[in-house]
């Protein structure tokens, strides 16, 4: 690749880079970035104020980041109104944080978004946002210019190397997101590459003085950015000594010292009054302690490095796209894009160490040219000692393991993973450059349109034939404004602990003023709730506040069965809406008008993987219309007080689906007439209907009789049998040769005695 070729594919990434970046700012919602209102609430501190803000120990604020990028901000946008922020901010989303791991559109939100406020044309709070994303898209261009100049500082004679460092970079979905949001790691990122760019130029052409001098004004300029830039501080002292120490030369330590001091008092004069004002304010330099303090302090058991081991996954997985507040990521098949790249880039690596094992004359390094192992190392250090301390930080605390952190040694970090990719290649880089461009292209804009627009867009509306194919029509109005036409379950059967999904199509009748929240309960016997779930509409993205008459859309919400519930059972699912922040319901309605109580829209089935071995006493094997077979029974005593009670257990197992809901009969008998006591009802209280019974399942419970007291003395026989309640038919008890013994199958004889007069 030439060098006028390598440029041109420069300006096509950064037109990339640009294009992608605006896209990403405008399609994710203003504060839906890490700590964005908290960022633009400093901004305007700074707007407001005209003074450094301080950070105090019980509101975790960003009062104690240095003022750079903020007072950045605040110039750019000292004339925007700041009306509309707490309206903005107050509308958080209760439910936002659900199932924080996994990829989807679950309340990934962490505000309810209102277009009136928020949409185009900006003005006031999101106008000023908006120009501040724009600033930091800029500063991350820079940064991708300072990747490429110092590639080229490297190894000048491959500018196709420094159009794959550029790439990987500049099309890295989560330095996009991160680079379209108000955040100071754009600038700590912009400082930290100039920074290694000037390691560059020392390697390539030595130290000067002009040199250690725009060294420390960087320095200083870190100082009043962000302390993650000071983790390349060693990478520069390392460029430093090598450059000092070259062609076996001794080091001459006067010049070392001159140099050093030269870098200190630069830095010092430009950032150490934020050093000594810290440590006026808060007791030491860096206001670290303060922070660890009101950002809810040290892990459990610090340092925990079992946790920070279990968190690198994530670090790797956030260093290229996990977005939102670490609650959105993309789906597991989207990382293993990086994961192959960052596999070559390693494999690349130790290709390139062994060719120099087998021919140790060698003067290139792999792709990297002619530099030798010492600037290799110092080039390496960067993201090692990078990695290393945010590592240590990750033992510490547990909100340090985002790999945005890594970004300040991108500088040098991806000219060493172009160099990997490209040592697969040889001298063919050009054709790894364009593969790179492709994939990451690919994988930006799948974040992009796949991961972030789906998260925060509206739901598709629907007609009612849309409805129709994705659920059953119902009719139920809640409230004035709200109507349920269509639900459905997607399954009859679940395990305790797991999930199931519940279909709900809402339509708007009116327009509200109020955000309401819709509930899904699983509820048990006496209405006890064995999994619930409450959220927004739109799954947090389409709140009530914002529907318009006629708006008609589906929510898919999934609902996890408490791993406590009793099994086998089944539940009714309930739904209904109540006010947000209240125990108040909205009452529901008929088609017809009429109030309801509950809202029943289906019955679940929650059953173990496998039944328990059931022994049985009193072995009878009874067969009822083929359906169902009475095993046996136990009977608590065979002789009984008048006036007192009875237990029986009863032992059924299903011999096929049954057809109905049969109920249970359990008679004390007369010799004619009606039984002299009873208790009907279905299986178990009337909470296991015989059509959800398993084919083979064994069914027990247990029934109590309570003899009345004017029962005469006697003995009598107890009965029992299926029926169905709407029209009183019997399941016929047949006998072994297949003969219909009646519609009862006798259990035992009962002696009652007299009760004390």
């Amino acid at each position: 690749m030439t060098h006028q070729l390598a440029r041109r594919m420069l300006f096509l990434i950064l037109a990339l880079y640009l294009i992608l970046g605006l896209a990403y700012s405008i399609i994710n919602p203003i504060f839906e970035s890490p700590d964005e209102s908290l960022n633009y609430a400093n901004i305007r501190f700074f707007v407001e104020e005209r003074r450094l803000p301080v950070l105090t120990p019980d509101e975790p604020t960003k009062a104690h980041h240095p003022p750079a990028y903020y007072v950045l901000g605040a110039l750019l946008t000292s004339w925007v109104p700041n009306e509309n922020y707490d309206l903005i901010t107050e509308r958080v989303n209760a439910f936002w944080i659900h199932r924080v791991d996994e990829p989807g559109v679950d309340n990934k939100n962490l505000y309810l978004h209102d277009p009136e406020l928020e949409g185009f044309p900006y003005q006031d709070v999101t106008l000023g946002v908006h120009l501040v994303r724009w600033l930091s898209l800029l500063m991350g261009g820079a940064t991708i210019l300072c990747i490429y100049a110092t590639t080229r500082e490297l190894v000048p004679g491959r500018p196709a190397l420094a159009v794959l460092s550029v790439a990987v970079v500049a099309l890295n979905p989560m330095f996009l997101f991160i680079s379209a949001s108000v955040h100071d790691d754009a600038l700590a990122n912009l400082v930290a590459a100039g920074m290694l760019y000037l390691a560059a130029r020392v390697l390539r052409r030595g130290v000067t003085m002009r040199r250690a001098v725009a060294l420390g004004g960087f320095v200083g300029l870190a100082l009043l950015t962000k302390l993650t830039c000071l983790l390349v501080v060693p990478t520069i002292g390392l460029a430093l000594l090598v450059s000092l120490w070259t062609g076996g030369k001794s080091l001459r330590w006067q010049e070392v010292l001159q140099l050093g001091s030269t870098i200190t008092a630069v830095a010092l004069m430009v950032g150490g009054w934020w050093l000594i004002r810290n440590q006026i304010v808060y007791g030491e330099p860096t206001s670290m302690a303060r922070q660890v303090e009101a950002w809810g302090g040290f892990r459990t058991n610090a340092p925990n490095l079992a946790a920070a081991i279990r968190e690198l996954g994530f670090l790797h997985d956030s260093f290229w796209g996990v977005f939102g507040y670490g609650q959105l990521p993309m789906p597991a098949s989207a990382y293993a894009v990086p994961r192959l790249l960052g596999l070559l880039s390693l494999g690349g690596w130790t290709l390139a160490w062994a060719r120099r094992r087998a021919h140790p004359s060698r003067s290139a390094f792999g792709a990297l040219g002619p530099l030798s192992w010492a600037p290799v190392a110092v080039v390496a250090s960067a993201g090692l000692i990078t990695f290393l301390v945010v590592f240590v930080r990750m033992t510490l605390i547990d909100t340090a393991n985002f790999g945005r952190y890594l970004f300040v040694s991108l500088a040098f970090l991806a000219p060493l993973y172009a160099a990997g990719l490209a040592e697969w290649t040889g001298n063919r880089t050009s054709l790894t450059a364009a593969g790179v461009v492709t994939i990451m292209l690919g994988l930006a804009l799948f974040a992009l349109l796949g991961v972030l627009r789906p998260a925060y867009g509206t739901p598709r509306m629907l007609s009612l034939e849309d409805v129709r194919t994705c659920a059953e029509p119902t009719d139920i109005r809640f409230g004035e404004s709200i109507r349920l036409v269509g639900k459905d379950v997607s399954t009859r059967r679940a395990l305790p602990g797991h999930q199931i999904e519940v279909t709900l199509c809402w339509e708007a009748l009116r327009t509200m003023d109020e955000n309401y929240v819709t509930f899904v309960h699983l509820l048990g016997q006496k209405e006890r709730i064995v999994g619930a779930r409450n959220t927004h509409p739109g799954l947090g993205r389409y709140p009530t506040g914002r529907w318009a008459a006629g708006d008609r859309f589906c929510d898919v919400i999934d609902l996890e069965v408490n791993e406590e519930a009793p099994a086998p059972a089944v539940y009714s699912i309930e739904v209904g809406w109540h006010e947000p922040g209240e125990e108040r319901r909205l009452p529901a309605y008929a088609p017809d008008g009429a109030p309801q109580g509950l809202v029943f829209i289906d019955r679940l089935k929650v059953a173990p993987e496998d039944y328990a071995t059931i022994a049985v006493p009193m072995r009878l094997d009874a067969d009822l219309g083929g359906e169902v077979t009475l095993l046996g029974y136990e009977i608590e005593r065979n002789d009984v007080v008048a006036g007192d009670s009875l237990d029986v257990s009863l032992f059924w197992r299903a011999e096929a689906r049954p057809a109905e809901d049969y109920s249970v009969f359990l008679h004390l008998a007369a010799e004619s007439g009606p039984p002299l006591a009873q208790h009907d009802d279905q299986p178990q209280d009337g909470t296991y209907p015989t059509s959800f019974w398993d084919v083979g399942e064994v069914v027990t419970e247990t029934r109590t009789i309570h003899i009345p007291p004017d029962v005469p003395a006697g003995d009598y026989v107890l009965l029992t049998g299926l029926y169905v309640l709407e029209t009183s038919r019997r399941l016929p008890y047949v006998g072994p040769e297949g003969v219909v013994q009646g519609d009862s199958v006798p259990l035992d004889t009962v002696t009652v005695r007299a009760g004390d007069s």
